[in-house]
């Protein structure tokens, strides 16, 4: 009977731990979702060369991303981007940034026609790169989640990162 009971007893203070480390992961993940596109930065300072094709058929490389350029990017089905994207767009015109400084990137989802939605609202204050060739613009700026919004400074390296907008259509330090 005492070896039940000790089993038992061991038995009761492990189901305990784990409980207290579930609910520990459930915290720190409801975190997480509420930061959102708020969270760190997810693109690396530097940006590989890349041409691809924007949907309205203009040609987009490296060398068009002049200093002040803002890249968002976004992916159909993250909760984050759905949330970030209105807020981009009223970013966007609230600072008046020509479409041509503000290339936005919509990876390939699950759901085309969500894609394309996106696209259609992106392409009212962006310059927009879809499908494949969003992938190749996503891996030159060293994109690891979704959402990202950065800005490209004089030297052609991301100068702001993160999904605060409030400092995007400023112009670099040094550019008149």
């Amino acid at each position: 009977m005492d070896v039940s009971d000790a089993f038992t007893g061991l038995l009761a203070v492990l189901c305990l731990f784990n409980l207290v480390l579930t609910y520990g992961v459930v915290r720190r993940l409801r975190a997480m979702t509420r930061a959102g596109a708020d969270g760190p930065a997810t693109v690396s300072g530097r940006i590989d060369g890349f041409a691809v094709t924007a949907v309205d058929g203009t040609a987009v490389g490296r060398a068009d991303l002049v200093p002040g350029t803002v890249l968002g990017f976004f992916s159909p089905g993250c909760p984050p981007c759905a949330a970030l994207l209105p807020r981009f767009v009223g970013a966007v015109r609230a600072a008046g940034l020509p479409t041509g400084s503000v290339l936005a990137v919509v990876m390939p989802g699950e759901d085309p026609a969500e894609a394309r939605a996106y696209a259609r609202e992106l392409a009212e204050v962006a310059t927009v790169v879809v499908g494949e060739q969003a992938r190749t613009v996503s891996a030159a700026c060293g994109v690891q989640g979704f959402p990202a919004v950065c800005a490209v400074d004089a030297d052609g390296r991301i100068r702001e990162a993160g999904g605060d907008l409030s400092g995007f259509g400023r112009r670099p330090a040094g550019v008149a």
